[in-house]
């Protein structure tokens, strides 16, 4: 983990955060956004429905049939051309017609939608003050795991927290970083580079494994002074010079 410091050490959570807002899928929502806010830059009803598809597309967003940015370009295309309710019936609906017709998000449809049909209740909660799970991102990530019946450091659980975060970047005058509570996805990438650079007196128990890789961007995120969700970011942009 010493080297994997070494060579992020001269990066700071402000180059995260330049990196996250020039990813496809932020340009994306920052698109769609754009369109919203010719009906009503600071009616709050379009942020909340804004807000609320962004976090309702974000708990399909798996096993994709298409690259993820493709996807969220796709989905931010299509509900550019669509009337702006704000009722979460109308999301669900709505999302589960997009789907139906994606091109990136053809697997498993049946089963996203009722994972869709399971966030009702939520959203019509969420959308009451977006700002304040804005504000309180961990709140919003434990009532979003136990609606889904999933662990609050399950990768969609984490991935829809970090897509409403960009979507909440564009709606309100400020920049709430990630909170430290909230841990890294660990996805194929991450757990290359933990084989590449963990620790020498790392156990080799299959079933321990998960921890280990857990605990490593833990340990990693403090010594850098950048939480999990932003050091992501730093992973993605430098994977490839990471990995030789």
């Amino acid at each position: 983990m010493n080297e994997l410091y070494e060579k992020l050490k001269k990066y700071s959570i402000d180059d995260s955060i330049k990196i996250e807002e020039s990813d496809r899928q932020y340009i994306a929502l920052k698109s769609l956004w754009d369109k919203f806010s010719l009906f009503s830059n600071q009616n709050v009803s379009i942020k909340s429905y804004y807000l609320s598809l962004i976090l309702a597309n974000s708990i399909i967003c798996y096993q994709l049939s298409g690259k993820w940015e493709d996807y969220w370009e796709e989905f931010s295309t299509y509900f550019r051309n669509k009337w702006i309710v704000n009722s979460e019936k109308w999301i669900v609906e709505n999302l589960s017609n997009f789907i139906k017709q994606s091109k990136n998000n053809k697997r498993f449809v049946d089963t996203k939608i009722s994972r869709l049909e399971k966030l009702k209740n939520l959203l019509g909660e969420f959308s009451k003050d977006v700002e304040f799970y804005y504000d309180n991102m961990e709140i919003l990530r434990d009532k979003l795991a136990k609606t889904m019946n999933q662990k609050p450091d399950a990768k969609t659980i984490v991935f829809a927290i970090k897509m409403f975060s960009y979507g909440a970047r564009n709606v309100f005058d400020k920049l709430v970083y990630f909170p430290e509570s909230i841990s890294i996805p660990i996805d194929s990438r991450l757990t290359n580079l933990y084989e590449k650079y963990k620790w020498d007196n790392i156990s080799n128990n299959e079933k321990n494994n998960i921890i280990e890789i857990k605990e490593f961007y833990f340990d990693l995120s403090k010594k850098l002074g950048i939480p999990e969700l932003h050091l992501d970011a730093l992973v993605w942009v430098n994977y490839n010079e990471l990995i030789d």
